[in-house]
């Protein structure tokens, strides 16, 4: 793939298998980023596109190195996601050539949190760590106070009721609140966006509040 224009055309495509994205999540922040050559008077573009069924796709979107691949965002699911990409290579003479080395997606999955209330939602929160270490979550809407437990055991689980700052968990004779850093979640109206760092399952259970 390392020079897919040939001598005999100008013009080149090269279009990937699908990829399968495995993450299951509310949203996902994406970037792309590849390598070329493109000298005077030629041209790469990366375009990508999408589907969650594996049969219908989006159209083919041209993306900028080191953007965001196109119509991926906080807000797109991505339970059964996959995604194409397609190299577009031209030049304006026979005897230039320009390449195309190598691309990289990333994904990190986030959770959306959308309060529809009219006040702030302090949420009840379970907490089954896959693998030991850490957990903590991010929202957007504050920034600065990052919500987390250290030294969690595989297999744990935590309940946490942000709004009464209650905190049990499922292992015998073992309180949590020595690891936890007493940022409880509290979600302002409208839409949040968490990020999570750490394996875990989680689930919530919340009432929405109106004046």
């Amino acid at each position: 793939m390392a020079r897919l224009l040939s001598y005999c055309h100008l013009n080149d495509v090269y279009t990937s298998l699908p990829i399968p994205i495995p993450l299951q999540a509310d949203g996902v922040i994406t970037s792309v980023r590849w390598k070329s050559q493109a000298p005077e008077q030629s041209q790469v573009i990366v375009q990508t596109r999408y589907s969650t069924d594996g049969l219908n796709w989006s159209e083919w979107r041209n993306c900028i190195n080191g953007g965001q691949i196109p119509e991926l965002n906080e807000e797109t699911p991505t339970y059964g996601l996959s995604i194409m990409y397609r190299v577009l290579m031209s030049a304006r003479q026979y005897d230039i050539h320009p390449t195309f080395e190598q691309i990289t997606f990333s994904f990190e999955p986030v959770i959306v949190f959308d309060n529809q209330g009219m006040t702030a939602c302090e949420p009840e929160i379970w907490i089954t760590k896959v693998g030991s270490g850490d957990f903590s979550m991010v929202s957007n809407s504050k920034p600065g106070e990052e919500f987390k437990f250290k030294n969690l055991v595989d297999g744990e689980t935590l309940y946490v009721h942000n709004e009464h700052q209650n905190i049990e968990t499922s292992l015998p004779a073992t309180y949590r609140y020595k690891d936890f850093n007493d940022n409880y979640l509290c979600f302002p109206p409208g839409k949040s966006i968490l990020h999570v760092t750490g394996q875990a399952n989680l689930r919530f259970r919340y009432q929405f509040k109106y004046i």
